[in-house]
């Protein structure tokens, strides 16, 4: 059963320079569990971010698992998912690494979709949750984002009935092996200043502040309403993506530093490559690639909501279910031609950001189950969160790993 009240389904704004037909767009749509509806257009479009640092930017079992992306990884030591990280023989091929990751997560129903997924082929996720999840219309005020006013968010609130199904599904994916990172807080982008563009180091602190508040103290923040103790603790949590890709990483990056934080995915790269560090702040770099729309040529970000807005514009209205078949078997062609390319290639990590959405009548959705049910478990290939992708390149040989990260971009 879906939780009763109507949650906050976030489009994040995705959108790079690498390619002069990319667009940015920000929106907000509220989804319920009880209906497939969009309920609103795009709502602003604003310049592209940039790649740049300085502008906006087999499993077995294990004794002792780790919850790890830090560096501090052992060999052979089995992450909570089964993964275990080893080094590469020499001669030997890296895995072919495929990386999902849903924004927001407070979606009940969805939850439980891609729960069963994992029942179906080894597959593991990084669900970046919304911190404002973690309260409800009743118990707003005790969220402040920086330059903003309390209870003031761009995204829904759950009412209280919500928050112990939320509680539940995040102690499932915990459970089960899949990861949580951030996905901040009140979603502030372009249009809702001060947004992440115009945010300090200091206003990011405050937003990371508020975040793992808001995780410890749950119970606190809603008396009266019955819960499970949330499983999800700050070491757990080693990665983030910003609302609508935004924010500067000179201004970011030592916040994640300030909260042992060990990777971002919100600045995109062209083409698919092997993520580096960060060279000043040694911040895993994991933003998503732009690679060409099967059939077309044109370079897309590789996230369901940037499909939707190319596809359909971000409108659902008189679709038919054939058009959306259509756009669903180009979408999951366009994975399969990202899988050829580096699986015969450099082998590079596939990196594919989602939303929990029925959008263009669960077009994106069903083309990644698809995805997802054909791959993971195949010969070289592991689905894993991006914490077990990061505990893999922690194992490597240095020289080893910086080969693979001198390959040329696969679709670039």
């Amino acid at each position: 059963m879906a939780a009763t009240g109507v949650l906050a389904l976030v489009l994040t704004a995705c959108g790079s320079s690498n390619a002069a037909d990319d667009v940015t767009v920000t929106s907000f749509v509220t989804g319920s569990p009880e209906s497939s509806a969009v309920a609103s257009e795009p709502a602003t479009s604003s310049a592209a971010a940039s790649t740049s640092e300085s502008a906006s930017a087999s499993t077995s079992a294990s004794p002792t698992a780790t919850q790890s992306g830090d560096g501090t990884v052992q060999e052979g030591v089995a992450m909570p998912s089964g993964f275990v990280p080893t080094k590469l023989k020499d001669g030997e091929k890296p895995p072919q690494f495929i990386v999902v990751s849903f924004d927001g997560v407070g979606w009940h129903e969805k939850w439980q979709h891609w729960f069963d997924v994992g029942k179906q082929v080894p597959f593991h996720f990084t669900g970046f949750l919304s911190g404002t999840y973690m309260l409800s219309d009743q118990t707003k005020m005790a969220y402040q984002g920086p330059g903003h006013s309390p209870g003031n968010s761009s995204i829904s609130w759950n009412s209280p009935a919500d928050l112990p199904v939320e509680i539940q599904d995040l102690n499932q994916a915990i459970d089960e092996g899949n990861e949580i990172g951030t996905h901040f807080n009140g979603h502030f982008c372009a249009g809702a200043e001060p947004s992440g563009n115009q945010w300090t180091t200091a206003d990011w602190n405050s937003e990371l502040d508020s975040f793992f508040s808001l995780v410890k103290n749950v119970k606190a923040n809603n008396p009266g309403v019955q819960m499970d103790d949330l499983k999800l603790t700050p070491d757990m949590v080693k990665g983030e993506r910003t609302p609508c890709l935004e924010g500067k990483a000179e201004e970011l990056f030592p916040a994640l530093i300030a909260h042992n934080m060990s990777y971002d995915s919100s600045f995109t790269e062209t083409g698919i490559s092997w993520p580096k560090k960060s060279p000043q702040y040694g911040i895993w770099r994991l933003g998503m690639a732009t690679f060409p729309i099967n059939g077309t040529g044109k370079r897309q970000i590789t996230m369901d909501y940037n499909f939707y807005y190319t596809q359909r514009n971000a409108d659902s209205k008189g679709v038919t279910p054939e058009e959306s078949a259509g756009d669903q078997a180009q979408v999951l062609a366009t994975y399969n031609d990202m899988y050829n390319a580096t699986y015969n290639g450099n082998r590079a990590p596939l990196i594919l950001g989602n939303h929990f959405n029925e959008w263009n009548n669960s077009a994106y959705a069903n083309a990644l189950t698809d995805f997802v049910v054909s791959k993971c478990g195949q010969p070289d290939t592991y689905c894993v969160p991006f914490r077990d992708l990061i505990a893999w390149m922690d194992v490597q040989d240095p020289a080893v790993l910086a080969q693979l990260q001198a390959l040329p971009a696969e679709g670039a």
